[in-house]
């Protein structure tokens, strides 16, 4: 991949003679097609590959990042209109098509859509502003510094004005500047208000298009028949009184890959779902489960306790962690437990596919629509350019859209059958047959000396990795240590990681192992501090030099009134993770009701650098305390190799008067923006279990919570 610098993404980035080119030589034959192709399909005429200007004045920002609820859709044109000096409230915003040559990645995961775009998107904005500004100047023979961009004009200092669509014509023709101004953040307008987003009234009034809505003629519908049991595979299967049901047409078997790992199947196609759902009740399959039922998830939880007294292997390492522990005195020590969690998307796994002898087409809501379009090409011989990529707003993403297996098993039955196939999950699917977030256990050690101060912890995480699942080379990955903080200044800490092989497929799951270590981690921080006799905010606080923990927790403590007396009936308890760079604090507080204890207000600190939409952002962190308080509540077991809880009658979610107050505080700064979407879910847990201990004196080391052990 060839190394562009600033002034060459510039140079490179006008559509008019010059475009972004990512791993592509300008001037090549491939470049020459994108230009080709980009210049039928223009939205008014196009300054780069973002923007696009109509001489009627309209203004197209081009959205390359999936949407599935985080905000890329309006946000991403925000940073675009905040440079190019445009009003947000009218402009036009339209998905990008799927390029990689365009846009580079297109995968959203991780919270870093706007993390790692910011300054490329601010370029964009700027260029093409100082374009039009140099449209206007050579109009009326001017400098350029006499020149100002307006709100879609450009005005001199005679008070002439110039519209952007008066301008765009000749502004296309020119040769990006090389260095554009950026503006400071204290002159933003656009960036860091609470601006209402344009996809909500599309969600609301059934405009907006899932991939479940769509079809394509000649369309057959597919649902696919699995063993309960994972990793099982066909032995034989009896179709007669399928294909007896009106509407089927065929009978396949078909294979999906998760990570190494070939997941069979047998699929009913039909001309309507129902024909399809109806002839896979009827269907009959004979499963080898190669003896896997005997698994259950208390083998699982006994095979973990035997393999943590392993050393493993060190994934971080400070000071002499091992050598304190043997200097004598005492060692305080705790395992916590997490289950499986299912993703469950409001908008259940589908996917459309066309396999035909000139190229492969792709309708559907995916996270990375790139993957798929080079995932058809490499199994079926295509070049990319004849896979045609059609993504929609996603119901929903959570890490499983991530994947292209339901894309695998759509693909395949299309090339079967000779016609477009959609496949369609049902809930049980999903809560079945995964992959999951996976379940852990952690082993957490700790030391004190006289004052009370840790002077070593040892973390060891006990989980399977998603990246290394068949298991091939046993050795755990720094992933394995998401979510812990080694930013504690403890002068012995060691973070070790013992990878578990296990048939169960996982996946990433939001915020991946930050949603399952903090709860190990954070709680026996509590735990020390509560043996050190201290009260938890100050000996965080005591053990910190990171100024952005330092910040969201002095102000977390303020707002909470942390130092109060404490009030009678109320239990409190705090966490603090970093996610994706952002930095995050929570205070949970409890009361009991009845035989249980509930949450009544959960508030949060969050520092994420300059934030894009506030309101966006709440929404964004209300939405990840939702999902990890769901989590507390509820989990998937396992019993005779197969997940027990099928449907929301057995794994529910989180209800209207479950939900607590939840406010949320977004500090102010002009740091470079950092991940939102993933922050607020794994400080929930440990806060919780933390605001139960001060209230009832009750420790939790184990989710979903008992609570009938508490009471």
């Amino acid at each position: 991949m060839e190394n562009i610098s600033r002034r060459k993404f510039i140079q490179i980035s006008s559509v008019s003679g010059a475009f972004l080119i990512i791993g592509c030589v300008p001037g090549s034959e491939n470049s020459k097609k994108i230009i080709a192709k980009l210049a039928t399909e223009q939205t008014g005429i196009n300054l780069n590959q973002f923007i696009a200007i109509g001489k009627d004045n309209s203004i197209t920002l081009f959205n390359h990042r999936p949407e599935m609820g985080q905000g890329t859709y309006q946000s991403i044109p925000m940073i675009l209109a905040e440079e190019l000096e445009v009003d947000i409230d009218k402009i036009n915003i339209k998905q990008s098509e799927a390029n990689n040559n365009l846009y580079g990645s297109q995968m959203v995961v991780g919270s870093r859509s706007i993390q790692t775009e910011f300054e490329k998107l601010r370029m964009m904005g700027a260029a093409a502003r100082e374009m039009l500004k140099q449209a206007a100047a050579n109009t009326w023979n001017i400098n350029i510094d006499d020149c100002q961009a307006i709100n879609g004009t450009i005005v001199n200092s005679k008070n002439q004005v110039l519209t952007y669509g008066e301008l765009v014509e000749e502004a296309a023709k020119l040769t990006p500047p090389e260095n554009p101004n950026l503006k400071n953040p204290n002159e933003f307008k656009i960036l860091g208000t609470a601006i209402p987003r344009k996809d909500i009234p599309l969600k609301t009034n059934g405009e907006a298009k899932f991939g479940i809505d769509l079809s394509t003629p000649n369309m057959l519908y597919a649902s696919v028949e699995r063993s309960p049991v994972f990793l099982g595979s066909i032995k034989s299967y009896d179709d007669e009184e399928t294909l007896k049901i009106p509407g089927v047409k065929f009978v396949f078997k078909t294979s999906r890959e998760v990570f190494g790992q070939k997941r069979e199947g047998v699929a009913v196609l039909a001309t309507n779902y129902w024909s399809a759902i109806q002839g896979r009740n009827v269907l009959k399959v004979e499963w080898d489960n190669k003896g896997l039922e005997k698994i259950s998830g208390e083998t699982i939880l006994a095979d973990s306790y035997k393999k943590a007294k392993s050393d493993g292997d060190e994934l971080f390492g400070r000071g002499e962690t091992k050598k304190a522990f043997n200097n004598g005195g005492k060692i305080i020590e705790a395992s916590y437990e997490t289950p499986y969690q299912a993703h469950v998307p409001m908008e259940p796994m589908n996917a459309m596919v066309s396999i035909n002898a000139d190229g492969a087409e792709f309708w559907g809501s995916t996270q990375n629509p790139n993957g798929i379009k080079a995932f058809l090409a490499k199994k079926y011989e295509f070049q990319e350019e004849a896979v045609k990529i059609n993504y929609t707003f996603m119901g929903g993403g959570f890490g499983r859209r991530s994947m292209i297996d339901v894309v695998e098993e759509a693909a395949d039955l299309s090339a079967q059958s000779k016609t477009p196939v959609k496949v369609i999950w049902t809930r049980e699917d999903d809560q079945t047959q995964g992959p999951f977030r996976a379940c852990s256990l952690n082993i957490c050690k700790g030391k004190l000396d006289d004052q009370g101060k840790i002077v070593a912890l040892e973390h060891k995480v006990i989980a399977q990795e998603i990246q290394n699942q068949t298991g091939d080379k046993m050795t755990a990955g720094g992933q394995l240590m998401g979510g812990i903080t080694t930013d504690y200044t403890i002068p012995n800490l060691s973070v070790k990681g013992v990878l578990a092989k296990r048939h169960v497929p996982i996946s990433y799951w939001r915020a991946v192992y930050h949603s399952t270590n903090p709860f190990a981690h954070e709680c026996f921080i509590d735990e020390l501090a509560h043996h050190a006799g201290k009260d938890p905010l100050t000996f965080r606080l005591d053990m910190l030099e990171n100024p952005r923990y330092l910040r969201v927790l002095n102000e977390i403590g303020k707002i909470t009134n942390w130092f109060d007396p404490k009030r009678k009936g109320i239990g409190r308890g705090l966490a603090m993770v970093e996610r994706s760079g952002a930095h995050f604090a929570m205070v949970v507080e409890v009361v009991q009701k009845g035989n249980t204890v509930i949450p009544t207000k959960i508030t949060t600190v969050l520092d994420l650098g300059i934030c894009i939409n506030p309101d966006t952002v709440k929404a964004q962190t209300e939405g990840s305390i939702i999902m990890g308080l769901g989590a507390v509540y509820t989990g998937l077991t396992l019993k005779n190799g197969a997940m027990v809880e099928q449907n929301f009658d057995t794994y529910p979610m989180l209800k209207f008067d479950q939900t607590p107050e939840i406010e949320t505080i977004i500090l102010k700064s002009d740091a470079p923006p950092n991940g939102a979407g993933e922050s607020g879910l794994p400080t929930v847990a440990p806060a919780f279990a933390n605001a139960i201990f001060d209230l009832t004196g009750k420790r939790i080391r184990k989710l979903p919570i008992d609570m009938s052990s508490i009471i």
